[in-house]
């Protein structure tokens, strides 16, 4: 089959959650079938990974089309939470008969059968173009979800909580929008299926997890484990990320240092935002920023914390974690999308307390640890291959392209 994959900037480095998704699906799938990107890129800073991108050899031709400057009128409309779905067109007024017209070329040209559009943002932009092709909506994470949570929290300003409800509406319109359109969505996780299944009943919502490299994630010789370090890793602008290393830091790492005083805690991840870094002023607490290899500062650890209050789909930070024979302490939270061979190795504690005990007693028990480890990477063998993962996408391409064709 000949794939258009439709993305929202470029799909560079693999630090980026939603990036490893894609380079790791389609980098299997350009093995047997060619690979075409149409990247919809928002600044000029973004064509600096086309060279590193294209080095990657997974994409037979790359597209960039360059999105033009919000439009100050749809701006207006969108910000006052009226009209979600024809304000965010009116932001990008033709854009998305641009973009339809490039499919139209690229199909003529590459002899294309179906796309793959990520995320309903990059839909918005792309719906003509999916009446060009058989197009297959990945939604990955629901957003939608992500604002129930972040609401049912609750210990919102008053200004973050009448932004988090009209973000949250604006998605709910963008997300049963999207649902109406498209023959096949996809997500990470049956919480995320259950919940936009909820919105528009009828939709076709498949579940294909995210999956782990376990040559890239693996136990490295020679990096020695450091006594006492624990580490939260991802993007650090991330808000769900951000709140978990603040909640640790201040709140139970010193804690566990009351009965664990060698405890540690390395926050690693790009861009920390000023909240983020000011955390290094703690006692015990490092925040690197980006780093050149995850694994070995995974390998040092003790245990991954992930105190997740709010967020959904998979955590692929607990994946690579796992995958790397390293223990993880997480919250109810962050095991909701976590199958339940998976659930079984996590160590879940909700309150404060709680988790400075489970962290405190792994801390104090290294066969424990090493147990929960090197059970963890066989379950990610078994359940969470990227090479299922696209083998699941192969078969919903072919069953498009059959469609069309009949």
């Amino acid at each position: 089959m000949r794939l258009l994959v439709v993305y929202r900037g470029l799909p560079w480095p693999y630090a980026e959650g939603y990036h490893l998704r894609i380079l790791h699906l389609f980098r299997r799938l350009a093995q047997q079938h060619s690979v075409h990107l149409l990247a919809c890129i928002q600044n000029q800073e973004q064509r600096a990974l086309l060279e590193p991108l294209q080095d990657q050899e997974i994409f037979s031709t790359i597209t960039l089309e360059a999105v033009p400057k919000r439009n100050a009128f749809g701006r207006m409309a969108t910000n006052l939470g009226l009209f979600p779905v024809a304000s965010f067109r009116a932001e990008y007024p033709g854009f998305d008969k641009k973009l339809a017209q490039v499919a139209l070329d690229l199909k003529r040209q590459h002899d294309l059968d179906v796309a793959y559009v990520f995320d309903p943002w990059a839909d918005l932009w792309f719906r003509e173009g999916s009446k060009v092709l058989p197009t297959l909506l990945d939604v990955c994470d629901c957003r939608t979800l992500y604002y129930d949570r972040r609401l049912d929290r609750g210990g919102l300003t008053l200004d973050e909580s009448l932004r988090t409800r009209q973000l949250r509406r604006r998605f709910l319109a963008f997300e049963r929008f999207c649902l109406k359109r498209y023959p096949i969505a996809t997500v990470v996780s049956p919480m995320d299926q259950e919940r936009l299944q909820r919105m528009h009943p009828g939709a076709r919502v498949e579940v294909i997890p995210n999956g782990v490299d376990l040559e890239m994630f693996c136990p490295m010789e020679g990096v020695e484990e450091v006594d006492g370090k624990l580490i939260l890793f991802g993007n650090m602008d991330f808000l769900p990320n951000v709140d978990a290393a603040i909640h640790f830091a201040r709140d139970i790492l010193p804690k566990v240092r009351q009965r664990y005083a060698n405890a540690s805690f390395t926050i690693v991840g790009t861009n920390p935002v000023p909240e983020v870094l000011a955390l290094a002023g703690l006692p015990g607490v490092e925040v690197t920023g980006p780093v050149e290899d995850l694994k070995p500062w995974i390998q040092r650890s003790c245990m991954l914390v992930a105190p997740m209050r709010f967020g959904a789909g998979i955590k692929n930070k607990v994946l690579e974690t796992m995958a790397v024979e390293k223990p993880v302490v997480t919250n109810a939270t962050g095991i909701e999308a976590m199958q339940p061979e998976v659930r079984e190795l996590l160590t879940v504690a909700n309150s404060d307390q709680e988790f400075a005990d489970a962290v405190s007693d792994l801390l104090a028990n290294p066969e424990k640890r090493r147990e929960l480890g090197q059970r963890g990477r066989k379950v990610m063998a078994d359940l969470h291959s990227w090479e299922a993962a696209a083998a699941a996408y192969e078969s919903l391409f072919s069953e498009l392209a059959a469609f069309t064709e009949r």
